[in-house]
């Protein structure tokens, strides 16, 4: 069962990367804690090998159904066979290559590096969460005194009626 494998090979690597379950790394991403490349590229690769899991679980399936005890495969299950046989050793491939793109892109960096990145990401995220939340609850700004409002309706006064002779 190299599919189920591959997958959890996959969840395995990158929560040893980045130090956090896969679950936890995508709401990190989708919530803007952090903008890692590697880690979107990372989460995108595997969210296609679990679209290839799917399909490896389909022709397994349809492997499984025409090749069960007493059943005898007809001319036309012999080509479906092979046809989804074809397909299940092509996902797989697919799941191998899939695995290796994750593997390249968690060894570009050195061990530990793509966890302290993201430990740092999501402390400045925080900081400026944290800090748009003061800026949020602190007083307003006073308004301005009614003597600058007159300074400026005046000088402001004389400009409107000129615009609104040429008219």
């Amino acid at each position: 069962m190299s599919d189920a494998s591959d997958l959890t090979a996959a969840d395995s690597m990158i929560a040893a990367a980045w130090g956090q379950p896969v679950d936890e790394l995508y709401d990190y991403l989708r919530e803007g804690s952090t903008h890692d490349p590697a880690l979107v590229a990372a989460l995108r690769i595997r969210t296609a090998l679990v679209i290839d899991d799917s399909d490896v679980a389909v022709h397994r399936e349809r492997i499984h159904s025409l090749t069960h005890r007493r059943h005898v495969p007809l001319h036309h299950d012999l080509q479906q066979l092979s046809s989804s046989s074809a397909e299940l050793l092509t996902a797989h491939a697919a799941n191998q290559a899939r695995l290796h793109a994750i593997r390249s892109i968690i060894d570009a960096y050195p061990e530990g590096h793509l966890a302290q990145g993201l430990t740092r990401s999501l402390d400045r995220s925080a900081a400026v969460r944290a800090e748009a939340a003061r800026a949020r609850s602190s007083t307003p700004a006073p308004a301005p005194s009614t003597d600058t409002q007159n300074a400026h309706a005046a000088s402001a006064g004389p400009r409107n009626e000129a615009r609104s002779a040429r008219r």
